[in-house]
């Protein structure tokens, strides 16, 4: 087992409602090949708030339950007097490395006295989800557990829960911005989920839920600033912009996974509308081939019927010609006739006078 332990500490914190002393210690405390843990108490390093010591204690299998346990403990309470009292509000958080959204988070406000020197949570978070691989509470067998704690005045109301931990999370980004509590070897876990998140396709990363981890593993990369990887102004504000990016990214790469969902349900009904169009190209190409072929003889037909048209207007002419001369040779012979009759009327005439004087 190896354990790495960090201790921050922010001086003249505003008291705020809370009514703090005035001084926040974050604790820090990296339990690498946690699965190796022995049964029973572990104690943290000893680290000090206000002049107060104090000190961690988990039971990794559980304080007789299956419960992870963690406890905060007064440090050095064998001499304390009988009416020895300490006032603390504390967090303690089981980080969730792939998304610190779900880490597990208790908040609590106690006093602290010569017989109960030692206060905490016996059921923090279940055995069963601590070892969940979709969580990232033992990612690489590695815990991480984050410890808040202040002393504050005795005569202050004694906030609830959700009030411990917004006061707590209010504190967390002033801690990140110190550089020199942030170690190189966070700075290479940083990067490295960086990397490992940047291997992903957009979509699978979106749907990774990575995000929130991300954002702090760049918080780390931009507030770092080791004697030889100091990052410049620049470096730091492009990598606050492609963090930016990256959620932009993200939200796009979510759209799009939506969308090809949506078209996948409609991939049947595509599918059967191409279908149906492939054999109604066919149907066209065979009805177009059939009524060219029919165009083709109704051409033929048409010239034959022009052909024949021509003929019977032929045929016509010819017979209105020989019936304008037969009319002509008609009244010719009318005319003869009518001509004949008449000197045949004279001639008659003519004879009868001849007759009366005879």
């Amino acid at each position: 087992m190896e354990v790495t332990w960090k201790i921050e500490v922010l001086s003249d914190v505003p008291s705020n409602r809370l009514g703090v002393n005035g001084q926040v210690a974050k604790v820090t405390w990296r339990i690498e090949n946690f699965s190796s843990m022995k049964d029973g108490k572990h104690c943290s390093e000893i680290f000090t708030v206000d002049g107060n010591n104090w000190q961690l204690w988990i039971y990794p299998k559980g304080d007789t339950v299956g419960f992870l346990s963690i406890y905060l403990h007064f440090a050095g309470s064998a001499n304390l007097a009988s009416k020895w009292t300490r006032h603390a509000h504390f967090r303690i958080a089981v980080i969730d490395r792939l998304d610190r959204k779900n880490s597990k988070t208790r908040g609590i406000a106690s006093k602290f006295e010569a017989k109960k020197t030692t206060w905490g949570f016996r059921s923090l978070l279940s055995l069963t989800e601590l070892r969940k691989p979709e969580r990232g509470y033992l990612l690489n067998d590695v815990c991480l557990i984050e410890a808040y704690v202040v002393t504050y005045k005795t005569d202050a109301t004694v906030p609830k829960e959700e009030d411990i931990n917004t006061f707590f999370t209010s504190l967390e980004s002033k801690f990140l911005s110190s550089n020199t509590n942030i170690s190189p070897k966070e700075v290479k876990e940083a990067l490295a989920d960086v990397e490992k998140a940047l291997n992903m396709t957009p979509v699978i990363f979106s749907n990774s839920g990575k995000l929130s981890s991300l954002t702090h593993a760049f918080k780390i990369l931009a507030s770092f600033g080791g004697s030889s990887t100091t990052l410049t102004v620049e470096q730091k504000q492009k990598l606050l912009a492609i963090e930016k990016s990256l959620k932009k990214l993200a939200d796009r790469a979510a759209k799009v996974s939506q969308d090809k969902n949506s078209l996948t349900g409609k991939e049947s009904d595509n599918l059967m509308v191409k279908n149906k169009l492939d054999r109604n190209r066919i149907k066209y190409k065979e009805f177009e081939s059939e009524v060219e072929k029919k165009l083709a003889a109704l051409r033929v037909q048409v010239k034959e019927a022009e052909k024949k048209r021509d003929n019977m207007l032929a045929e016509v002419k010819e017979m209105e010609k020989k019936m304008a001369k037969y009319e002509a040779e008609a009244k010719n012979v009318e005319e003869e006739e009518k001509s004949v009759e008449a000197e045949w009327g004279r001639i008659k005439a003519s004879i009868s006078s001849i007759k009366g004087k005879i």
